[in-house]
């Protein structure tokens, strides 16, 4: 996964997106950073990129930090979430972002040029391969939450039943198998898209923590 530093020297003053390493500089500001932030994963073509933003920001202070990381144009990028284009004022909360929540970034180069290009075709099929891939992301929302618990239990020095993990690791299976069989073009695909990548996050994030719960400790 690739992790980004924004640097408070830049022009135009601080960004409102703090960094991994930002946030451990020290225990004061590691836990405002704990308190006021959520971490979101933003998916740009081949690219991802995670960050850390304040609740109340909005989604162009979100465009701003990727301008930062990514040298494209502002004018020329639109976000995403859950397959509508979201306005730079409007805040992350309000949309219903939260902890854990992918993004879209896509760059259009030739938006700033002088003529109108005919909207994207909303056909049938598309549309009801969206409402497949937000149903899947639903059930993908339920079992982030259940990875959730795993690791509290794991860092709480439970030893938590294998069977929960497998049983976790197969229901995200399912999801994915799901995704695989849903025909998308267009928009929808990038939604499929990052949902199988949340998806697959989440596989590695179970397998480690079944790691960590039975290192040197025998299997229930």
């Amino acid at each position: 996964m690739m992790h980004h530093s924004t640097d408070d020297s830049e022009p135009g003053g601080a960004m409102p997106v703090q960094q991994r390493d930002d946030a451990a500089s020290s225990s004061d500001s590691a836990s405002a950073v704990s308190n006021h932030t959520i971490t979101i994963t933003v998916y740009h073509g081949s690219s991802d990129h995670h960050l850390h933003v304040p609740q109340h920001a909005t989604f162009g202070d979100v465009k701003k930090a990727l301008v930062l990381e990514t040298g494209l144009e502002a004018t020329d990028l639109k976000i995403l979430f859950r397959g509508d284009e979201k306005d730079d004022a409007e805040q992350l909360q309000a949309a219903g972002v939260t902890e854990g929540s992918v993004l879209v970034l896509v760059d259009e180069p030739n938006k700033g040029v002088d003529h109108v290009e005919p909207p994207p075709v909303m056909t049938e099929e598309i549309a009801k391969a969206i409402a497949a891939v937000l149903a899947v992301s639903g059930e993908v929302d339920e079992l982030s939450d259940r990875v959730g618990a795993l690791e509290a239990a794991v860092d709480g020095g439970t030893i938590v039943a294998v069977k929960e993990f497998d049983m976790t690791a197969e229901l995200l299976m399912r999801q994915l198998l799901k995704l695989d069989g849903i025909k998308a073009d267009g928009e929808a695909r990038l939604q499929r898209k990052a949902e199988v990548r949340r998806v697959q996050k989440l596989q590695e994030d179970v397998d480690t923590l079944k790691a960590r719960c039975y290192r040197a400790k025998p299997q229930l």
